[in-house]
Formats: structure tokens, C-alpha cells, sequence
């Protein structure tokens, strides 16, 4: 009787919330490299960053999905063959759910390429932990962390953009064309835009043609071009001795091939 009464007064165990619901064990995919320099000077060996790893994994009792190998492979680059065979497995496979490595350079030296991969697995739900550094995209703080880098790199790229737009701007206020030698034109040992002796009269008498009002098709024949290029050097206004950069025309330090209201005349017979 008294076992029955006590299974009568028995608690009901309340179903489990989904949010209370254990969450699979996170499987693990360990990245480890080494280049014969760095393994002679530093003594980090494959051996040694698999031990640490997997011992990181085993305290937080994750689950190791795999080990991937670049021995003797720089940093440099991420044309290694084991990092594309852990990014072919994350992106295309979904293998496993975090990448961990003994330590950041493990992975790359290059800040822009570590911010460039790392987001790109963020997108496809993997965590990124470094053993013996304070970056753990699983937990608040170490994600906090990566937006900062993140936010660095993006400072930097913008700053590299900016630094080349000045270095542009400085060649066209110099007068100084950015692009390969047009037709009719050649680069000297200084790079200076020179007129190339054998191809003025080319595209002199291209023009003259074309304000003369003979056809287009029959100017591309008589001196076999072809048709876009024809229409790429009718409006080119480095043959006026101008340069034209973002929608702008400003003076160059080059010789004009063709005169100025020939330009204008050929353009706006043809509506250009």
C-alpha cells in the first residue's frame, strides 16, 4: 500500500522546452601547419600543435571531426592543399560546426585573408578558437572581439583604396595616362606617352575619313579593324592631348595626334 501511495504522490517529470533541449556536440575540424623555417626556429611542431589541440578539444568535450595537415607550407598564401580541403568540407560538405588551431598564424599571416576566410565560415555557421589565444567565436566575448578585427581590417582596405585613388590623382593633375598606349602612341623608357611614328598617320587619316563621311565598315576594312576598336579611337580624347578620368577631362603632358575641332566634328557627325 505504502508503494502505491507513494507512486501516486510521485512528481510528474515536466517535458523538456526545446530551448532546454542539450545541444549536439559541436564536431571539430583541427588545422595545423608548420614550414621547415618555423618548425627549425620555434619548435611548434605538427606533433606538438595536435597534442595541444586535442587536448582543448577533450577539456570542452568536443567532438573531433578531423585533422587537416599543411606541412612545410607558408602562410603567405591560402593556396595550401589541406586548408582547401577544410574549406571545400565547411562550405560544400557542412563537416563540422567549429575550426581550431594551436594558434592564429597557424591559419594565415595575412590579416586580410584571416578576416576574408573567417567570415565566409561565419556565413556557414562555424566558430573559429585558437588555442592559446583569446579568440573563440563560440562564446560572447571572443565573437566581440572578432568584429573589432574585423572592423581594423575593413579600416585598413579602406585605406589602401584611398592611398591608391591619391597616387591615381597625382599621376592625372602630372598629366600622366593610366592606361596602356592607344593606338598611335608608345610609352618611353620613362613612361611618358610618345606618339609612335609608325601609327600617327593611321589614325590621322582615320579621322579625315570619318569627317569626310565614308563609312565606318569600309574605314575598319581598308585598315582591318575591328569595328569597337574603330569606335574606341573615334572617341579617345588622348588624341586632343587630353586624359579622361572619372568622367573627367583633364590636360596631358602628351602631344596631340589630331586636332581638336576635327575630334569634335568626327563625334558629332556620328553621334557619339
Amino acid at each position: 500500500m505504502a508503494s502505491t501511495q507513494k507512486s501516486l504522490f510521485q512528481t510528474p517529470k515536466a517535458p523538456l522546452n526545446p530551448s532546454q533541449t542539450p545541444s549536439p556536440t559541436p564536431k571539430v575540424a583541427i588545422y595545423v601547419r608548420v614550414s621547415t623555417e618555423e618548425q627549425a626556429k620555434e619548435g611548434i611542431s605538427i606533433d606538438a600543435q595536435i597534442d595541444r589541440c586535442q587536448a582543448y578539444c577533450k577539456a570542452r568535450g568536443w567532438q573531433l571531426h578531423k585533422i587537416y595537415t599543411d606541412a612545410g607550407q607558408s602562410a603567405g598564401s591560402l593556396n595550401r592543399p589541406a586548408l582547401k580541403e577544410l574549406l571545400d568540407d565547411a562550405i560544400k560538405h557542412h563537416a563540422f560546426n567549429i575550426l581550431l588551431v594551436y594558434k592564429i598564424d597557424r591559419f594565415s599571416r595575412k590579416l586580410q585573408d584571416l578576416i576574408t576566410s573567417l567570415e565566409n565560415l561565419k556565413t556557414h555557421n562555424i566558430n573559429f578558437t585558437s588555442v592559446t589565444e583569446q579568440i573563440d567565436t563560440t562564446t560572447a566575448m571572443g565573437e566581440a572581439f572578432f568584429q573589432i578585427i574585423g572592423v581594423f581590417a575593413q579600416l585598413e582596405r579602406g585605406m589602401v583604396k584611398e592611398r591608391v585613388e591619391l597616387a591615381f590623382d597625382k599621376k592625372i593633375s602630372t598629366g600622366e595616362l593610366l592606361n596602356r598606349a592607344p593606338l598611335g602612341y608608345q610609352y618611353n623608357e620613362q613612361r611618358k606617352l610618345i606618339p609612335n611614328p609608325n601609327e600617327v598617320q593611321l589614325v590621322q587619316d582615320i579621322f579625315t575619313m570619318a569627317a569626310a563621311g565614308i563609312s565606318y565598315k569600309d574605314i575598319c576594312e581598308q585598315f582591318q579593324l575591328p569595328i569597337s576598336t574603330y569606335y574606341e579611337l573615334i572617341k579617345n580624347p588622348t588624341y586632343i592631348g587630353k586624359i579622361q578620368y572619372r568622367g573627367k577631362l583633364y590636360k596631358g603632358t602628351h602631344k596631340a595626334l589630331i586636332d581638336e575641332n576635327l575630334f569634335v566634328q568626327v563625334n558629332k557627325k556620328f553621334e557619339i
